[in-house]
């Protein structure tokens, strides 16, 4: 049986998550009441939205212990590295690689930002490998110290998943050509709808760190991209994982006298969920090799992106957008080039988002439904792929609705067709 690549860097990953990452393992980090378990089937996944009132810390919550360990295994084994170039001593993998570990992190539940972490280090290593953030946030990957990223929602207002009293958080934001960043002190937060995810909202925070620097609109905008197909790849691994158990709870549990799978009503709703993920993850590949620059018109035109420049150690540094190159020709093709990468990557990440996330509402609805009566109960683990679809749906929405994406898309493909 011949292997590829990508099957001795994820097979490693399946096993660890497998060992390391079990659900026996995250429930044990529950409480042993039951009142987590009120409201299971929460909002409906397509209206899902961040909770807009304050969050109170509550001590019936995840065990901490248990995924402050996790986490320090997964920053031993360099997983928040796997985006950082080999010049800066990452792992120096691609998106089409990135989104495949994911896609396997979101079937086994895990509960940390590893995503965020993969890309906010890669990108801090492209732009600003030297800057006092950058350091802080490589003296906690070498610490094993979890640090929670903020997601502005407001002036002064900031929504923090993953969150933890004795975990920094980070926001970066863009304005004015420069890339600004701040690091506040840890809050509790409380339990959302995921059970195994502490969120918060921190206002008028106190800032310990601060800290910008210079970056162009296509690298912020490409950050922006791959965060949004990070998180694509691991609503789609939940809701795989959740067919995966409907599937196999449909050829066991018997009715009159037959598996209850053999039922049309069954069989062909289960069918049409593989169908529509399948074809969410076909579009998920297509987004993230497009991510790559040198399956785009940027290479040539001369035009690097740094995590480009980042994997190969002589690279020369490419100069930023709009600048003038010795022999003093301006760089306008290069400005150009970088405005059609972020169009068509755009497009394509944005329909593999939305088809994601349609397919995967579906389909842990549907897991849920296959298990009858069993589904609602805390014991069946079926609920819990079914919270995370909520809570990733929310994350997704946040700052890009439904009707945003479809206007979006509607409008780069009219742009397109003009061309």
């Amino acid at each position: 049986m011949q292997h590829t690549d990508d099957d001795l860097l994820l097979d490693p990953i399946r096993r660890f998550l497998a060992e390391q990452c079990p659900l026996t393992t995250l429930r044990s980090a529950l409480p042993t009441d039951k009142s987590l378990a009120a409201g299971a089937l929460g909002p409906a996944p397509g209206s899902a939205s961040l909770p807009s009132g304050n969050i109170a810390a509550d001590d019936a919550s995840c065990d901490d212990p248990i995924f402050t360990r996790l986490w320090s295994q997964l920053c031993d084994l360099g997983w928040p590295r796997l985006l950082v170039g080999e010049a800066h001593g990452g792992i120096g993998l691609g998106m089409p690689q990135a989104v495949k570990v994911m896609e396997l992190a979101g079937s086994a539940l895990l509960p940390l930002p590893l995503g965020t972490w993969m890309n906010t280090s890669a990108f801090l290593s492209e732009q600003a490998a030297h800057s006092p953030i950058s350091e802080w946030l490589d003296r906690c990957m070498h610490d094993g110290r979890l640090a929670g990223f903020a997601i502005r929602s407001g002036e002064n207002r900031l929504f923090v998943p993953y969150c933890r009293p004795d975990s920094q958080i980070l926001t970066l934001s863009y304005a004015q050509g420069k890339v600004w960043a701040r690091v506040a002190e840890g809050i509790a937060g409380g339990p959302g709808i995921d059970p195994f995810i502490r969120n918060g909202w921190l206002e008028a925070p106190a800032w310990q760190m601060q800290d910008d620097f210079a970056c162009d609109k296509v690298s912020w905008d490409a950050f922006e991209l791959r965060s949004r197909m990070l998180v694509a790849a691991e609503l789609l691994g939940v809701a795989t994982r959740a067919l995966d158990i409907a599937s196999a709870y449909a050829r066991e549990r018997q009715q009159f006298g037959r598996p209850i799978g053999s039922f049309q009503a069954i069989k062909h709703r289960l069918a049409q969920d593989w169908i529509d993920l399948d074809n969410a993850r076909l579009l998920l590949t297509q987004a993230a090799a497009s991510m790559e620059p040198a399956n785009t018109g940027l290479a040539q035109a001369g035009y690097e992106l740094p995590d480009q420049q980042a994997r190969s150690v002589d690279a020369p540094a490419a100069p930023a957008l709009g600048t003038e190159t010795p022999d003093g020709v301006a760089q306008g093709a290069k400005g150009v080039a970088g405005a059609a990468y972020i169009a068509e990557t755009t497009l394509v990440a944005i329909l593999a988002e939305h088809t994601i996330q349609l397919a995967a509402s579906a389909a842990v609805r549907n897991a849920l439904q296959v298990h009858g009566a069993m589904g609602m109960t805390w014991e069946c683990d079926v609920h819990f792929y079914l919270k995370r679809v909520h809570f990733l749906c929310a994350m997704m929405n946040h700052r890009h609705t439904e009707a945003d994406r479809l206007q979006q898309v509607w409008q780069l493909s009219e742009d397109r067709m003009a061309i």
